[in-house]
């Protein structure tokens, strides 16, 4: 998630390492953290060991944080690449409480992107439900017209993301488990109105 800084290129001319998850040991950009409980074909991890945030001040958010990577991940338009003089009012916000909440961030002047906290699998991996609205369906949202848990019935782009996240390493790997075409594709257990999962196992991969 983070961007690779020169500096880091100097002091890393060696490559990657593997690091297992547990073992103590630091993982550096372009290390792989193996984990044989997370059901994943692993990927480097890129730029600093402390996350960027994309370049954007999240100090203030109350998102969580797999939720705020996955919906920044995943969005058209990433604020912190326009010109200063395009750059549209950021926005994070979060509807409802418990297990109706519905977070949101920008996507451009016209669009926003949802998402909300499915459920997690051991304590590195989180799963998400994030999609894409316009901006008209959520002031209907705010405005009590169209209920938050509805949310979905609207949005396109709909995808179960997973943020993998390692102990000691502020950046977080998002990826795809599962994409839907419409709202009668996506399960129930994963929408709004439904307590947060404590998965056994990781969730199958349907993305290939």
């Amino acid at each position: 998630m983070g961007e690779v800084q020169p500096s880091d290129e100097v002091q890393r001319s060696v490559p990657g390492h593997a690091v297992e998850a547990g073992s103590g040991d630091r993982p550096h950009p372009g290390d792989i953290v193996i984990d044989p409980n997370l059901g994943i074909v692993p990927e480097p991890l890129v730029g600093s060991d402390t996350s960027t945030a994309l370049d954007e001040d999240e100090s203030s958010t109350t998102i969580p944080r797999p939720v705020l990577w996955a919906m920044k991940a995943r969005r058209h338009t990433q604020w912190h690449l326009l010109p200063s003089s395009e750059r549209h009012q950021r926005l994070r916000q979060s509807i409802g409480s418990g297990s109706d909440e519905l977070h949101v961030i920008d996507d451009g002047r016209h669009h926003v992107m949802i998402g909300r906290l499915v459920g997690t699998v051991s304590d590195d991996v989180a799963y998400c439900l994030v999609g894409r609205l316009n901006r008209d369906h959520l002031q209907a949202i705010e405005g009590g017209s169209v209920p938050a848990s509805a949310a979905y019935n609207v949005a396109t782009e709909v995808v179960l993301c997973a943020t993998a996240t390692e102990v000691g390493v502020e950046s977080s790997n998002v990826f795809d488990v599962s994409r839907f075409s419409d709202a009668a594709s996506i399960p129930a257990e994963y929408l709004p109105g439904v307590a947060l999962h404590h998965f056994a196992a990781p969730l199958e991969i349907t993305i290939y």
